[in-house]
């Protein structure tokens, strides 16, 4: 008896040792485990591999498969004389509930197998997407290099051992295969796919871009006007410069001093940060560019523009004074000239509001002409009862201090008692320059009073409407007029001066309003 259990324990460590050198330290403590048990090494061995080396499933696992090798070698138990009708029912119980545990012991492998087995499938689309491969964002399964796919696949296969080898077949995924796809979602995929493609290669790969002639050849660009000779930039620049009087009368008198004194650093020297060039000039289109064109330089640490003297081309200064001279007899210029005079004189004005003189004093005279005007005013009305009227002196982007004035008036009030309240803030020059002054019997209309709700702007005869109601002119239940500087036409009362020269569109504003074509 000694002997024998001696013999079972060197057999014992000979098989555990032989299982180490085998299958590993790990895999033979767990065989182990089950020989301590009572299964033989064999079994134990296949049933771990059944089971993913789990030793507890491999357990059951070899509990189930000896109960079932016991009944069929058992056969039908002998039957009892006391109960010969209750003992045999009692045992097919038994072994029908045996059957349903193995089974759902089965299937609950065949789960964990299919689960392991998409793991699987997924861990391969992961690898594939870090490879750069595309996948198809259809919904299917495929890619778009399926033979290396597959391939991979099958290099994999024999590395994983899974359950369904040993113990049966996974269990095939159900498809729906009555899932129709569009021709739109097919190609929003492909779309996709080839745009994920093309990013990933970008990444790595970096194409030249296409130049403006390689994508439109037939399209021929103008030269810079870098490129051309210095006596066309120069006349070009002065040309850009033409509506802009201060930059022309500003850089004429620059140029025309280094002319006359070349030798004159300060001449030679323009001050980028002085605010009277930055306000006129350097903002302007081709001002600085002219002055490069004559040889001037940058000088970015003193925020300045200078001409060495060695570099002074006196061909280039008289070209330069010409161009800007001749710009000074252009119809832009002569407009422009003409505002920039007439906006002068509306700061003029403005400093003879009501508001502003009497910070200043007003003489009696002129206290005795606006008590005048305002006496012919109709009273206003209270705060929310008719129309509020307002009158700008020259455009609004000039904000011409004390150039607004604003007050109420009834529908039924006349152009004339506006008049006579702009009269009382500005005195009688406003108004004598709209209404026009006689001089030898010739009347000119220097300004002109516009109504600024409508568009285009055209001017108002005052002389014609001054007994209209503000309802009736189109300034209810709001009003906005300007004084702004007549043209040709209008200040020599020339003919069609009030309506066949003048484009006439637009409706009248206000319910009871005259026509447009009824009042120019």
């Amino acid at each position: 008896m000694v002997f024998k259990k001696f013999t079972d324990r060197l057999l014992s460590a000979g098989t555990t040792a032989a299982n180490t050198l085998v299958y590993g330290q790990e895999q033979a403590e767990k065989i182990r485990q089950l020989e301590s048990m009572g299964f033989p090494s064999e079994r134990a061995r296949h049933a771990l591999n059944a089971t993913g080396g789990d030793v507890d499933r491999a357990a059951e696992l070899l509990l189930l498969g000896g109960a079932d090798e016991q009944q069929q070698h058992a056969g039908p138990p002998p039957a009892s004389r006391s109960t010969p009708n209750n003992t045999a029912p009692g045992q097919n119980v038994a072994a029908h509930n045996d059957e349903q545990m193995r089974r759902a012991i089965e299937e609950s492998l065949s789960v964990n197998q299919q689960d392991e087995a998409r793991q699987l499938r997924q861990a391969e689309v992961a690898s594939m997407q870090n490879n750069r491969e595309v996948i198809d964002l259809t919904g299917e399964t495929t890619t778009i290099n399926a033979n290396a796919a597959k391939r991979k696949k099958n290099a994999a296969a024999p590395q994983k051992k899974s359950p369904a080898t040993t113990k049966q077949p996974a269990k095939k995924q159900p498809t729906n295969n009555n899932t129709i796809k569009s021709a739109a979602a097919i190609n929003a995929g492909k779309a996709a796919a080839n745009r994920h493609n093309n990013n990933n290669h970008n990444k790595f790969t970096t194409t030249p871009k296409k130049t403006l002639d390689q994508t439109h050849p037939n399209i021929q660009l103008p030269e810079k006007l870098s490129n051309k000779s210095k006596e066309e930039q120069i006349l070009r620049c002065a040309n850009r410069l033409k509506p802009h009087v201060m930059a022309v009368d500003t850089l004429l008198r620059a140029i025309t001093a280094v002319r006359n004194s070349p030798d004159n650093p300060k001449f030679r020297t323009i001050d980028r940060s002085n605010s009277n060039y930055v306000k006129f000039v350097r903002d302007k289109p081709g001002a600085e560019d002219m002055l490069l064109a004559m040889n001037y330089r940058r000088i970015s640490c003193n925020n300045e523009l200078r001409l060495e003297r060695h570099m002074v081309d006196e061909a280039l200064l008289y070209l330069g004074i010409s161009a800007l001279e001749q710009m000074r007899l252009t119809v832009e210029y002569i407009t422009n000239k003409k505002l920039r005079a007439f906006h002068a004189e509306m700061r003029r004005v403005g400093k003879q509001n009501g508001s502003q003189m009497q910070e200043s004093g007003m003489t009696e005279v002129d206290t005795a002409i606006r008590l005048e005007f305002l006496s012919k005013c109709p009273k206003e009305p209270p705060e929310g009862r008719g129309a509020l009227m307002s009158v700008y002196l020259g455009d609004e982007s000039e904000k011409i201090e004390g150039g607004r004035v604003s007050r109420r008036f009834d529908g039924d009030d006349t152009l004339e008692d506006v008049l006579n309240w702009l009269g009382g803030c500005y005195g009688n020059e406003v108004l004598e320059k709209i209404r026009g002054i006689n001089i030898n019997n010739n009347s000119s209309r220097e300004w002109c009073l516009c109504d600024l709700n409508r568009y285009p702007i055209l001017p108002l005869d005052v002389e014609k409407h001054e007994r209209k109601t503000l309802q009736y002119l189109g300034l209810f239940p709001s009003g906005k007029l300007g004084v702004r500087l007549s043209d040709d036409k209008w200040r020599d009362r020339e003919e069609g001066a009030s309506g066949d020269g003048f484009d006439i569109h637009g409706s009248a504003r206000g319910l009871g309003a005259a026509s447009r074509s009824m009042l120019h």
